[in-house]
């Protein structure tokens, strides 16, 4: 492993531990200032779009430029974007900080079955196996086996559903990748609509009560920058310099951070059987994700996530892409 390869994978760890990192302000709104799942998830895509305008504004103004028609196709998958975070959100404030991380991470799961009908993609023996052993494991996590799940079947429920829209939120960079959207601007646009479909249905008032001091403002820098667009970041950077496979692997540190959270910050418990339910669900994703990489690989030549591409093209470096 090279220099590069190296810095890019302490890239993706560095990232996976800021995602898994979300629980805590997140838990902070929702459970010390009494905010919804909504109102927090408006926290996030507010100082993010508020902090990639900005970039945008230095670097690249050209990316805020968008085609009438492809509006309709912004606003549906920056639709699926808030519904992810809104049901991750929900999950993160009901059941285990890892748990609601885990299941979340089943979204390449969704991808592969949906890219079957999208995209014409093949449903190879290893993907099935993959997702078979995915699926025991996620019942393991889940406590159903032993008869342990709690009050939190709705928590449960949440983060696969979150999985489920953030699969579709993936698929829809891959859309708009056909339809030759600019990535800063697919970026840039499915946030802010997230936002302002979200903003009619928020306590205004409360929000702004929540991170008027010093601590929610530090709390809502840490969810928008820290949490999201620094991580988004890093692994889209080393996109460029780690293989598929080994990068599916670091990232599932981030529900390694999350139980590390959950249990020194929170509190959570996790049984022998959560334990080995993760780790079943970790491999099964491990797999089923480079796979989906390599597919992306074989379809556009290089693996580039949209936020990267932006970021080349921010910097005058399209040659790279």
């Amino acid at each position: 492993m090279d220099d590069k390869s190296k810095l890019a994978a302490i890239a993706v760890a560095m990232s996976a531990i800021m995602f898994g990192s979300l629980g805590i302000p997140i838990r902070y709104f929702q459970q010390d200032c009494g905010l919804p799942p909504l109102d927090s998830v408006v926290i996030r895509m507010s100082v993010s779009a508020t902090g990639l305008l900005i970039i945008i504004m230095l670097f690249a103004r050209d990316q805020l430029k968008v085609r009438l028609k492809d509006v309709p196709l912004l606003a549906l998958f920056g639709g699926f974007k808030l519904l992810s975070d809104l049901t991750l959100f929900n999950a993160q404030n009901n059941i285990t900080l890892c748990l609601a991380t885990l299941l979340q991470m089943t979204a390449p799961y969704f991808v592969m079955i949906f890219s079957m009908f999208l995209f014409k993609e093949k449903l190879t023996l290893k993907k099935m196996i993959a997702m078979a052993v995915g699926s025991v494991g996620c019942v393991l996590v889940t406590g159903i086996l032993f008869g342990e799940v709690d009050a939190n079947t709705e928590g449960v429920i949440s983060a696969i559903l979150s999985g489920l829209f953030f699969g579709m939120f993936f698929i829809g960079n891959r859309v708009a990748v056909d339809r030759d959207i600019r990535p800063g601007t697919t970026l840039f646009y499915t946030t802010v609509f997230a936002d302002l479909i979200a903003l009619p249905f928020i306590n205004h008032a409360d929000v702004l009560d929540a991170v008027i001091d010093q601590k929610g403002a530090v709390m809502a820098l840490s969810l928008g920058i820290l949490m999201t667009l620094i991580p988004y970041y890093l692994i889209t950077w080393s996109s460029l310099h780690l293989e598929p496979a080994i990068s599916s692997m670091i990232s599932t540190l981030e529900v390694g951070a999350a139980a590390v959270v959950g249990y020194v910050v929170f509190r959570d418990v996790l049984t022998v059987s959560h334990v080995i339910g993760i780790v079943l669900v970790l491999s099964s994703i491990i797999v089923v994700n480079a796979k989906i990489r390599t597919e992306y690989i074989k379809r556009y030549g290089k693996y580039i996530s949209p936020l990267h591409k932006f970021r080349l093209k921010a910097f005058g470096r399209d040659e790279d892409v």
